[in-house]
């Protein structure tokens, strides 16, 4: 079995299979439940919506061909919905036949089957890396705009710093 175990701030953190491959996604299960993940499946698209309302995943592995509702699909209804869930994808199609909308947020990977269990197993781990290094920088964002009293709302204020912070990179770029 898989060796690489997942190290998060996040214990156990939550990721939600969705393929109608039974074994594929039982496989998957199994490999994430051995690095540390607490991992559920559903093998239909069209029990997405129901399954991530329940189960709050912090990550979500997706097929993108499936009967009822495909990979793309379930992309679409995460930013109509405002969840911010990040997806990973996972296909046997050619990249030629594969259609993800370009604006959809959600998407953080895609990996081709067979699918490589360590791969898997890394880019769940990389996911996790990004949700903690954005938890960590709101929870710094919220701390500066506390400590500066700020008669601004935090989104004014945020949005002033970012774009000092921007500035503040080009120049050093353009020297």
């Amino acid at each position: 079995m898989i060796s690489l175990k997942l190290r998060s701030k996040i214990s156990a953190p939550k990721v939600l299979v969705i393929d109608d491959e039974v074994q594929l996604a039982e496989v998957c299960r199994a490999v994430l439940q051995n690095a540390g993940a607490k991992a559920k499946v559903i093998y239909d698209g069209a029990d997405a919506e129901e399954a991530i309302q329940a189960f709050r995943p912090d990550i979500i592995i997706s097929d993108i061909k499936m009967p009822e509702v495909r990979g793309d699909e379930l992309l679409v209804m995460l930013r109509d919905h405002g969840y911010p869930t990040p997806v990973i994808m996972v296909t046997g199609l050619e990249r030629t036949k594969i259609s993800i909308p370009k604006d959809c947020p959600n998407l953080f990977a895609l990996i081709y089957k067979p699918i490589e269990y360590e791969q898997l197993v890394r880019t769940v781990q990389n996911c996790l890396n990004i949700i903690e290094a954005r938890q960590l920088n709101e929870a710094l964002m919220q701390r500066l705009f506390e400590a500066s009293k700020s008669e601004l709302t935090f989104e004014e204020w945020q949005n002033t710093a970012l774009d000092g912070i921007v500035d503040t990179m080009n120049k050093r770029r353009a020297s």
